[in-house]
């Protein structure tokens, strides 16, 4: 079955390992402050890259 579809028991562990991170790290911060502005538009320009990384190597 994971040679069918792409995926096994490392993308489950990979899945499960972030889905546990996501939960237990925000437990270990301290208080925190809002992002920057400069910080919250940091993400949208890194997934453009992303996502035209990934279009024009997957041609």
């Amino acid at each position: 079955m994971a040679n069918e579809y792409g995926f096994g028991m490392g993308s489950v562990l990979a899945i499960v390992v972030v889905a546990l991170m996501l939960l237990f790290i925000p437990l270990m911060m301290g208080p925190v402050t809002a992002p920057s502005l400069p910080m919250i538009l940091m993400f949208p320009v890194v997934l453009l890259f992303v996502f035209l990384y990934l279009h024009f190597t997957s041609k």
